[in-house]
């Protein structure tokens, strides 16, 4: 059980509707002109499209965690496993010869 670690699912839910409200509050000055201010309709694009580029790579994020679920093996780990399986084999070969004895 991972308590630590934020529930990815309402982190995005969290930035949908950030995305939601910052571009509403955007379409809203556009279309009632009487409350149109230069410098918020920029900060409600820019938080909009702040939120919109991390949605985005969460997504992505998540999608290659599945992709990928492989760890790569290193040379050395590869090294060592070829090494236990010969010392297995050779100690599976002097058990059979004993036994045969």
């Amino acid at each position: 059980m991972n308590i630590l670690q934020p529930n990815t699912n309402r982190v995005k839910f969290l930035f949908a509707i950030n995305f939601s409200l910052f571009s509403a509050l955007a379409i809203c000055q556009l279309l009632e002109s009487s409350i149109f201010n230069t410098w918020l309709f920029l900060l409600c694009i820019m938080g909009a499209s702040i939120n919109l580029i991390v949605w985005y790579f969460m997504m992505q994020g998540k999608s290659e965690s599945y992709a990928t679920q492989e760890t790569p093996v290193s040379d050395d780990e590869k090294n060592k496993l070829m090494d236990e399986l010969e010392e297995e084999a050779k100690r599976r070969k002097q058990q059979e010869r004993i036994q045969q004895n």
